[in-house]
């Protein structure tokens, strides 16, 4: 569910991304001594086990600093994060813990708008505090750090096959990963939406998922690709931009493509820089909810006809949607006193995003408690791997076909189900088509 991790990224769209951070870890702390097992017996997992005693487990939490972004002029509100977390840490805690232990939160707030104060965060978690794992918001590659760097267990991030072989620690996820566009145009393909003549369009930045991923996936569904079209116009470049998507176009309408696929956040190109006037209206398929929003709550944005017959996929929602299956989640967070309105009570003003802290919390706890109970009372990131070996089974708050089943990558993310939405013209949003 990556509501949270968008807004943002919209909002900040020219600040600087978190960069990996890059400090060594020389030592390694907290080791689980091996374990004699019985003769004839599997020996038992074992491994370092940073922050974990007899009683306890340590573990740390990132989120969004609200201050910074406001020093830097961006007012988002972003809610109680800490709150949250806590009050899911606690309810945990007072029903005895994990396998007898007590969670022990350790929390670092992020600058998203310079990469030091992630740097920073990553170590102090990773090295002063040693927490056996780590939780919350990773932007951009920044989830390096602790998985890579440090070694150290996570849940969050966006799994990369890049991040995924440099990844020297177990790693969970609950935003879908580099195979969902793929899911995505298997759900589409299965509605039929995919019968007519298509094309593929993507921005330089989607150039490598549109050619090395979509492309050879369609050709498997036996859809032939008649034309595939990648913008190369200079960045910033906005001019050369809207005549390259112009051209694009006009040869996707000489070939008679009546279907485009749109891969990515870079999809919002194609509307953004149509003449309105063009007589030449595909049908338009979005890989990525983000590049609807994005192009229909532009400013400059003056008519959304081009949407009309639009189908983007994502993962389930909307945010209201989701926000009342997490019912039970939610009532444990604002019990001990953390503000959580809903959606639809904030809907006409976008910078008030104060009930997303539950969409972070209660997706990533309920992953964290099942991985560390699945993982046994001998914590260690051995046990926590042989965790996954097995399958990690966890019913995420509002997910509609629970349980989701973690396991090893590409299964780190659950492999969750993808949904298609249609876009309303009545309504300007797009509304759950299954």
């Amino acid at each position: 569910m990556k509501h949270l991790w968008r807004r943002v990224g919209l909002v900040m769209a020219g600040a600087a991304l978190i960069a990996a951070c890059t400090a060594g870890d020389e030592t390694s702390s907290g080791t689980t001594a091996p374990t004699t097992a019985p003769a004839g017996s599997a020996p038992a997992a074992t491994g370092p086990a940073p922050g974990v005693t007899d009683d306890a487990v340590r573990v740390g939490v990132t989120f969004v600093d609200e201050e910074a972004l406001s020093a830097s002029g961006l007012e988002l509100q972003l809610g109680d994060n800490e709150g949250a977390y806590q009050a899911l840490f606690d309810q945990i805690n007072a029903e005895g813990g994990i396998n007898g232990r007590q969670i022990e939160a350790v929390y670092a707030p992020i600058d998203p708008t310079s990469s030091t104060p992630a740097e920073e965060a990553c170590v102090q978690l990773t090295e002063d505090e040693d927490v056996f794992i780590v939780i919350g918001f990773f932007l951009a590659d920044a989830v390096r750090c602790p998985v890579a760097t440090h070694a150290t267990a996570v849940v969050g991030g966006s799994m990369t096959p890049e991040l995924l072989a440099d990844a020297q620690a177990p790693w969970l996820t609950n935003l879908a990963d580099t195979d969902f566009p793929v899911a995505i145009l298997e759900a589409m393909a299965d509605a039929g939406e995919l019968d007519g003549t298509v094309g593929v369009f993507a921005n330089a930045r989607d150039q490598s998922v549109a050619e090395e991923q979509i492309v050879p996936a369609l050709e498997d569904l036996g859809i032939d690709v008649a034309e595939v079209g990648i913008v190369d116009a200079p960045a910033g470049d906005q001019a050369a931009l809207e005549a390259n998507v112009r051209t694009i176009a006009e040869r996707f309408d000489s070939a008679g493509v009546d279907t485009v696929v749109l891969v990515g956040s870079s999809g919002q190109d194609w509307p953004a820089n149509l003449d309105e006037d063009d007589s030449y209206r595909p049908k338009l398929l979005f890989l990525d909810q983000a590049a609807v929003t994005a192009f229909a709550s532009n400013a400059a944005t003056t008519d959304t006809s081009v949407l009309d017959g639009a189908i983007a996929g994502g993962p389930f929602g909307p945010d209201q949607a989701i926000y009342d299956g997490m019912a039970d989640c939610i009532a444990t967070i604002t019990d001990a006193g953390v503000e959580l309105p809903a959606p639809e009570d904030v809907a006409d003003d976008p910078d008030n995003q104060t009930f997303q802290p539950a969409f972070a919390a209660c997706p990533q706890v309920a992953i964290l408690q099942a991985w560390l109970e699945a993982a046994g009372e001998d914590l260690n990131y051995g046990t926590l791997s042989a965790a996954l070996e097995d399958g990690v089974e966890v019913t995420i708050p509002a997910d509609p076909d629970p349980p989701t089943t973690f396991g090893v990558p590409p299964d780190g993310d659950g492999n969750p189900a993808a949904y298609l939405y249609r876009w309303d013209a009545d309504t300007q949003e797009l509304v759950i088509d299954n």
